[in-house]
């Protein structure tokens, strides 16, 4: 799943700073919208769902079901909130 995601939205890492948009946690399936370029949560993995820092959830899961072939909905998401954090981010994928 990650890797159909990243292929298609490209990859942001936690504490990365990102241009405007809607952003999606694969771990947490928490959604981060920026109107202004900003630094992503420090929650593991990003990916840019969207172009729009202001979109809707159903719009979101509209462009994830696209890409994975899935049946998301507004409410599989949440907005990203203190309790998606993780202690230990780490550097992504690469972690050994």
């Amino acid at each position: 799943m990650l890797n159909q995601l990243e292929l298609a939205f490209g990859r942001y890492n936690g504490g990365q700073v990102a241009p405007i948009g809607s952003y999606l946690c694969p771990r947490t399936l928490a959604i981060q919208q920026l109107t202004a370029d900003g630094v992503l949560p420090q929650d593991g993995t990003w990916v840019r769902v969207d172009a729009s820092g202001t979109q809707t959830l159903a719009n979101i899961a509209a462009n994830v079901n696209a890409v994975l072939g899935s049946s998301y909905s507004a409410a599989s998401f949440h907005t990203h909130g203190a309790a998606d954090l993780i202690g230990n981010p780490g550097q992504g994928s690469n972690d050994a």
